[in-house]
């Protein structure tokens, strides 16, 4: 199963995949144009390429699901999710709403779990994790409602354990067709 982790800057969806990933699930690192936050490392959160890269590997068709947030593109390499396109093997990736579309249209095993955060906590824990004021005011200019691109939407206002303990269950609830 290909799960997709959605939700706004600063609704736990690093957490909760880096949280699965020491749970044995595999996790595919996408691919970004955005300069590192400070505990970000590369190959382990993005991916991080300039954008010359990123735009000949988009031409080259090598990625799916590409997108332009805030001034910075993302995007996941196409042979990651088919390395992991079938029943044995379980993987988590974070994207966007694009991701989602692209995604679910070539992949039929990708759920989507959205992690719904309210205005004021996505503020609050982009404040916490010390991200620029100005970032924060753009990513919180573009929020939209991303319900309608979700198989499964969690609360993520609460606190991050139980919002993982939440994506647990969803997940095993999946995998046993309930």
């Amino acid at each position: 199963m290909i799960y997709l982790i959605l939700g706004h800057s600063g609704s736990g969806k690093s957490t909760i995949r880096n949280a699965l990933t020491s749970h044995g699930i595999e996790k595919i690192i996408t691919y970004t144009t955005r300069k590192p936050r400070i505990s970000e490392v590369d190959g382990m959160d993005y991916n991080f390429i300039d954008s010359e890269l990123f735009k000949k590997m988009d031409k080259n068709n090598l990625f799916i699901g590409t997108t332009c947030y805030v001034g910075n593109y993302y995007s996941t390499l196409k042979e990651d999710l088919e390395k992991n396109n079938n029943k044995d093997r379980d993987c988590v990736i974070v994207v966007d709403k694009e991701g989602v579309i692209t995604i679910k249209k070539e992949f039929e095993n990708a759920k989507s779990i959205y992690l719904k955060c309210s205005r004021d906590t996505l503020r609050d824990r982009m404040i916490k994790r010390h991200d620029n004021e100005n970032d924060i005011e753009k990513r919180l200019d573009v929020l939209e409602d991303l319900d309608p691109y979700a198989d499964y939407i969690i609360d993520a206002d609460r606190d991050i354990d139980s919002v993982f303990e939440d994506v647990i269950s969803l997940m095993k609830n999946i995998k046993e067709g309930k």
